[in-house]
C-alpha cells in the first residue's frame, strides 16, 4: 500500500472525502501489481488502472471546482486549486506510455510515488483549506 487513508485527510465534505478515497484506491491497485515483482508481463493492467486514474482525478477535479464557485471560495485559493488540477492532468499526460511498457516496473513505481506525494500534498495543504473554509462556512 502506498497511500492509506487517515482522519487527517479529510476536507469536511463526504463527497470529497469518499473520490480521495477512491483515488487512493486506485493507486494502491497499481501498487499491488508492482509489489507482485513476478516479471509478468502487466502492462494492460498498469495503463487500465492509470486511465480509469486520469479519468478519475478529471471528474473529481470538476467536482470540486464547481464546489469552489457554488460556495464562493475566494478566487486566490480557486485559482491555485485549479492550476493545481491542471498541473496534475499535464503531468500524468506526459507519462511515456512506451517506457510503461518496455519498463513497466521501474515506470510504475516512478509514476506511483509521483501520485501518492501529489496528492498527499494536495489533500493535506491544498484541499484542506477549501475543506476548513466549508467547515466555517456551514451552517
Amino acid at each position: 500500500m502506498v497511500i492509506k487513508w487517515k482522519d487527517a485527510y479529510s476536507c469536511y465534505d463526504p463527497a470529497i472525502d469518499e473520490q480521495h478515497k477512491k483515488m487512493m484506491d486506485m493507486i494502491n491497485q497499481m501498487a499491488e501489481i508492482v509489489e507482485l515483482n513476478d516479471d509478468a508481463d502487466h502492462y494492460d493492467e498498469l495503463l487500465e488502472i492509470f486511465n480509469a486514474l486520469k479519468d478519475y482525478a478529471v471528474y473529481h477535479f470538476s467536482h470540486e471546482e464547481k464546489m469552489f464557485e457554488e460556495s464562493g471560495y475566494d478566487s486566490f485559493n480557486t485559482k491555485i486549486q485549479i492550476h493545481e488540477h491542471k498541473g496534475f492532468i499535464n503531468k500524468v499526460a506526459s507519462i511515456n506510455l512506451y517506457d510503461l511498457d518496455e519498463n513497466q516496473m521501474d515506470t510504475a513505481r516512478n509514476v506511483l510515488d509521483f501520485l501518492s506525494r501529489w496528492l498527499d500534498h494536495h489533500i493535506l495543504v491544498i484541499d484542506k483549506k477549501f475543506g476548513s473554509f466549508l467547515e466555517e462556512n456551514t451552517i
